[in-house]
């Protein structure tokens, strides 16, 4: 056995890891380094400067270590020589350490902790950054829907429910429906980025240890704003990665649904939108096709995002203090942050070059049964019928135009009248110009009474409030990233200060 194998294997055991282990365990951990590796590298910065400053580590053993870790803090994550054999990332990370300075300052790498802790600093700031880059996407989606939302506020549209031509709308409207989930998204990514501005440094093996380490300072240094307090909880708790990997899968989800109605809408069919050509990708075989490729992506990652969060509450079966959900987690939520992040940035690009066709929204609007709730309500609103039975009479009159292939215009107070009569044993006279103006779908658009309509003033009301929330996230953003950027460069401040003296 090497001194590699030996330092990845520790004394208690004989000879090298079996084949098999090293193939079906061994290199799973250390294809999580690339990713893990910045996170790996100021989590043992971070503990060999409080190993100093708390008087544990002195000497030219404490400025090898330190004059080592910023070496290697240096080296790009997938250029550095993660050995699977050696067991992990953290063993990979030590053995060049000691090739570098020596086992005399190596060797402290581990005082006071387990290779977990590094592991588990890791993986929360790897997180912390990862969830602030998902916010910063999300937040471009709603931008970049709040942008088409205002150019089209007043241009008529319908919803649809169950695919169905539902109610009159306009096509800022339609769109605003898509940005508050994103909104909301943005909100839980926010959350799950406070979650792990807790630290987890400094917990010792799982009840402390007898080392001068200071949780506060390690915090400090990890740009931390309070401590996970109990020493056992702070080494295995996963419940922030279960809320993280649900924020991610929620935020796929209201993805997925968009990209399902964008392919319908840009549909031949619909013809409601069009991708941009950067959005789409040619037919191999047929010239003629325009696939809407972007949505195809989107719909897939949701699908991953929902099964890595049964992956991860299945593996947490377990007692506690076991190694399974990490060794799960460890990969799966850089690798998912990597995904989300990269599909929310797809969907803003989507967002930003899509098309949206008005005059066609228009036109379907217009050939629609879409005002016949509307026709109900002046009916109801009239004083002469419940609202249900006016519900029944305005069904009875649209159904016998359909029959007859007629368009929505050919709804006259007569046949309103004779309906009524059908339907309830009476006739039900309606003046000419209020059912004209009721069977107008810009009209009843504008019409709606409520906050969050499509009426101009709901419209102007949700604009502002997005415009203003849009704002507040990308401050918040911005302090966030500065903070994150302050603390790594005052640690690596202090390591090379503490390196040199």
């Amino acid at each position: 056995m090497t001194e590699s194998e030996e330092l990845g294997r520790g004394g208690r055991l004989r000879g090298s890891a079996a084949g098999e282990l090293v193939a079906a365990a061994y290199a799973a951990e250390s294809a999580h380094g690339p990713r893990l590796a910045r996170g790996l590298s100021l989590a043992d910065l971070a503990h060999a400067v409080a190993l100093v400053e708390g008087g544990d580590l002195a000497g030219e053993d404490a400025r090898s270590l330190l004059r080592g870790l910023l070496e290697l803090h240096a080296i790009p994550g997938d250029e550095f020589p993660w050995d699977a054999a050696l067991g992990d990332a953290f063993n990979a990370r030590e053995a060049e350490l000691e090739r570098r300075v020596g086992r005399a300052a190596a060797g402290w790498l581990s005082a006071g902790r387990p290779r977990r802790e590094a592991f588990r600093v890791a993986l929360r700031l790897t997180a912390r950054t990862g969830v602030r880059e998902l916010h910063d996407a999300l937040v471009d989606q709603v931008a970049a829907l709040v942008r088409h939302a205002d150019a089209t506020r007043a241009e008529l549209a319908i919803d649809y429910t169950y695919l169905q031509p539902a109610q009159p709308t306009t096509v800022g409207h339609l769109l605003l429906a898509y940005a508050y989930p994103a909104l909301r998204d943005a909100d839980r990514a926010r959350g799950s980025h406070a979650a792990f501005g807790a630290s987890v440094a400094g917990a010792g093996g799982s009840a402390g240890s007898r080392w001068s380490l200071d949780r506060g300072r390690l915090a400090d240094l990890l740009g931390c704003d309070r401590l996970v307090e109990h020493a056992k909880d702070a080494a295995w708790q996963a419940d922030v990665y279960l809320e993280l990997l649900a924020t991610l899968a929620i935020a796929a989800t209201h993805q997925s649904q968009l990209g399902q109605d964008f392919e319908i809408y840009a549909s031949e069919e619909f013809g409601l939108i069009e991708l941009s050509d950067a959005s789409s990708r040619a037919s191999a075989l047929m010239p003629q096709k325009k696939n809407p490729y972007a949505l195809a992506a989107i719909r897939t990652q949701a699908g991953q995002a929902a099964g890595d969060v049964a992956g991860a509450l299945a593996a947490l079966h377990t007692g506690s203090a076991r190694t399974d959900h990490f060794h799960l987690l460890n990969g799966t939520v850089p690798r998912a942050l990597d995904e989300a992040v990269a599909i929310a940035r797809l969907t803003a690009s989507v967002l930003e070059g899509v098309e949206v066709r008005t005059e066609r929204f228009a036109e379907i609007a217009r050939r629609s049964f879409v005002t016949a709730a509307d026709v109900a309500d002046v009916l109801a609103l009239k004083g002469e019928v419940d609202y249900r039975s006016a519900h029944g009479i305005v069904g009875r009159a649209v159904r016998e135009l359909v029959d007859a292939g007629e368009p929505p215009t050919e709804l006259t107070p007569g046949r309103l009248a004779a309906a009524a009569e059908a339907a309830i044993g009476k006739r039900i006279e309606i003046d000419e110009d209020v059912l004209r103006d009721a069977l107008d779908p810009e009209v009843c658009a504008a019409a709606r009474r409520q906050a969050g309509s499509s009426s101009e003033d709901a419209m102007g009301e949700m604009l502002d409030e997005l415009r203003a929330a849009l704002l507040e996230h990308e401050r918040w953003s911005e302090t966030a990233r500065e903070a994150e950027s302050a603390a790594e460069a005052a640690l690596l401040g202090r390591a090379r200060e503490l390196a040199s003296t």
